[in-house]
């Protein structure tokens, strides 16, 4: 199976990359960057192909090209809200996501696309939470489930994932290290279900851009008719007591 991912050197993207390398699922592997970077040795580097990318919001055929034939994709990009401005992060956490599924909606030979979206607990598709994040990470839940999912359009089968703390397996630079050695096991101990542990989240996000793409089956986490996933869902599928 062919699959795209976006944010593969963010803390999410990260694990993903790796977990996409080593599943016997996926025998193709299209990484859209702004920048190339090595790979890790982990998996079958041979499948995984990164396409430099620096305008989010266009998908000219010499990109879609590159990404025919796939059939899923892991929307792992993301940033911080303390680290733009406010229409940045708009146009990072909306408009770019929104553009994407709408791209690779053309994309499948199989007439189904998977599309996985990296929310955040405290997303609110109402826009009534006093969070600018959870405003703009519900907008962009609310948009992507409103676009076309059944025939004569080929059928989107979105999906919204909504992690807590992610707690790195492989922290990279100072800040993360701290949060890793200093933040992460308070987390652990205080509010384990508002935890996210990074290889677990990326085991489920690559289940769910493999999979049949119907929706979930009810359970605790699972909400929008099977289509929205929160952190307690994450960790019960991930295998995690609680």
């Amino acid at each position: 199976m062919h699959i795209i991912l976006t944010g593969a050197t963010g803390s999410v993207g990260g694990p993903v990359l790796r977990e996409c390398l080593s599943s016997p699922a996926i025998t193709r592997l299209s990484i859209l960057s702004r920048r190339s970077f090595m790979l890790p040795l982990v998996g079958d580097a041979r499948k995984a192909n990164i396409i430099i990318h620096e305008k989010y919001d266009e998908y000219p055929p010499e990109v879609t090209d590159q990404l025919k034939g796939a059939e899923g994709c892991v929307w792992a990009q993301g940033i911080s809200q303390a680290e733009v401005a406010k229409d940045e992060y708009i146009r990072i956490t909306y408009d770019y996501p929104l553009a994407a599924a709408k791209a690779f909606s053309t994309l499948s030979d199989t007439g189904k696309f998977n599309f996985v979206y990296v929310s955040g607990e405290g997303a609110d598709p109402t826009e009534q939470t006093y969070t600018f994040f959870g405003k703009i990470k519900g907008r962009a839940e609310t948009a992507l489930r409103a676009l076309p999912s059944t025939p004569p359009h080929t059928p989107l089968r979105v999906f919204n994932v909504r992690p807590g703390f992610v707690d790195p397996t492989r922290p990279g630079g100072i800040s993360k290290r701290v949060v890793a050695v200093a933040v992460a096991p308070l987390m652990r101990t205080l509010i384990p279900g508002l935890v996210s542990p990074a290889d677990v989240l990326a085991k489920v996000l690559v289940e769910l851009a493999t999979g049949d793409g119907e929706p979930l089956a009810p359970g605790t986490g699972v909400e929008d008719e099977g289509r929205t996933l929160r952190c307690v869902g994450v960790r019960r599928l991930g295998g995690l007591s609680r």
